[in-house]
C-alpha cells in the first residue's frame, strides 16, 4: 500500500496537477482544521502533511510525531516549532519556489501607487473619466527593506528594467553579504544593480521614494515600520508590502497615509488575514491612496506548481529515509 500525504484543500487544488498524479505516494485533500486534521493523520496512518498558512497549535503535533511537516511558502507563521521540536517532527518549507512571483507582485504593486491604477479603475466604474495624474517610476530611489532573494529580484528588475536609483538595507553588512555570494563588495552591488547598501535604516528612509518591505516576521521585525519610523519616510513616498503583515503598524500607516507623510501604500499582507483592520476607525480600505491584494504575492500558476513539487519532494525524502535532501527549517 502507498503511503498517505495529507495536503490542506486550499494547497490541494493550488498543486492539484502534482498532488493528483504522483505515482510514489496518495495525496488526498484535508479541511485545514487542526482537529479534524489531527484525526485523519490517525485514522489514515499519514506521516508526512502538506500545509498552508493556518496556523497550529496543539493536536496536529501529538497526531503527528516523528513525522513532517512540509509547509507551503518561505514562511513558517502558523507552524509552532518549539511544538515541532518536543514531537520530533521535522518541519520544512519551499524557499525560492515563489521568488520571482513575489518580486513581479512588489513590482506590479509599486506601478499600481506610482499610476493611481486603483483610483482610476474606481471612478471608471461609477462613470467618470478621469483622474489626477501619477507619477513614472524612472529616476526614483528605491529602498529595499531586507535584501534576501526576493529582494535581490526586485533589485533587478527595478534598476536595470525601470531605472531606478535601487539602495538595500539589511542587518547583515556589504562585506558579510558579498562574502556569501563569494563576490567582492563592487561586484556585489553591481550584480544586483545597487546604488548603494545600508545597514541604518533611519539613514536610508529619508532617501527613499519608495520603500519596499522584505523581512522575516519575528519579534525583532513585529512592527518595525512603527509611526517613529514612517515619520523618517520622505514626505511624499509610498510603501509597499508583500512580506508579512505584522512588520507594519497598520494603526501608524493609515495615520501616515491620512496626513499626506506617505503618498500611498500597497499591501499584499496584514496583521490579521483576512483582513480586519486593527482599530475600526482606521481603515485601510477607505483611504483612496492605497492598493490591496489579499496575500496572492505568490498565487501564480507557475509558483504553485513550484511549491507543490518541492513540498511533495519533501515528502518522498522523508518517507524514504533519506532526510537530509529535505528543505529542513528546523
Amino acid at each position: 500500500m502507498k503511503p498517505i500525504v495529507l495536503v490542506t484543500e486550499k494547497e490541494f487544488e493550488k498543486g492539484r496537477d502534482v498532488f493528483s498524479t504522483c505515482g510514489d505516494v496518495v495525496c488526498e485533500p484535508v479541511p485545514p482544521d487542526e482537529r479534524i486534521l489531527a484525526e485523519q493523520i490517525r485514522k489514515k496512518g499519514a506521516r508526512a502533511v502538506i500545509l498552508g498558512v493556518d496556523k497550529y497549535i496543539g493536536p496536529l503535533y501529538e497526531a503527528l510525531a516523528g513525522g513532517l511537516i512540509a509547509r507551503i511558502g518561505v514562511g513558517c507563521d502558523g507552524i509552532d516549532k518549539n511544538l515541532c521540536k518536543k514531537h520530533g517532527i521535522i518541519l520544512t518549507n519551499t524557499p525560492g519556489a515563489p521568488d520571482r512571483s513575489v518580486a513581479e507582485h512588489a513590482i506590479w504593486l509599486m506601478g499600481a501607487v506610482a499610476r493611481r491604477i486603483a483610483e482610476a479603475d474606481r471612478t471608471m466604474r461609477q462613470g467618470e473619466f478621469g483622474v489626477s495624474g501619477g507619477e513614472e517610476l524612472f529616476g526614483k530611489t528605491l529602498l529595499l527593506a531586507g535584501f534576501g532573494r526576493i529582494a535581490r529580484l526586485v533589485a533587478h528588475i527595478a534598476g536595470v528594467g525601470l531605472g531606478m536609483k535601487v539602495l538595500a538595507f539589511d542587518i547583515l553588512t556589504l562585506a558579510e553579504q558579498a562574502r556569501l555570494s563569494k563576490m567582492t563588495e563592487q561586484d556585489f552591488l553591481k550584480e544586483y544593480a545597487l546604488a548603494g547598501y545600508a545597514c541604518d535604516l533611519e539613514k536610508a528612509l529619508p532617501l527613499a521614494d519608495v520603500v519596499s518591505i522584505h523581512m522575516p516576521s519575528n519579534k525583532a521585525t513585529y512592527h518595525f515600520f512603527n509611526a517613529s519610523r514612517l515619520s523618517l519616510c520622505k514626505k511624499g513616498a509610498a510603501l509597499i508590502n508583500t512580506a508579512r503583515g505584522p512588520i507594519v503598524d497598520e494603526v501608524a500607516l493609515y495615520d501616515a497615509l491620512a496626513s499626506g507623510r506617505l503618498s500611498g501604500a500597497a499591501l499584499d499582507v496584514f496583521e490579521k488575514e483576512p483582513y480586519v483592520p486593527i482599530d475600526p476607525a482606521k481603515d485601510l480600505r477607505k483611504l483612496p491612496n492605497v492598493v490591496l491584494t489579499p496575500h496572492i504575492g505568490s498565487n501564480t500558476r507557475q509558483s504553485n506548481r513550484n511549491m507543490a513539487e518541492m513540498s511533495l519532494a519533501n515528502c518522498l525524502a522523508f518517507l524514504s529515509g533519506q532526510t537530509d535532501r529535505v528543505t529542513r527549517v528546523n
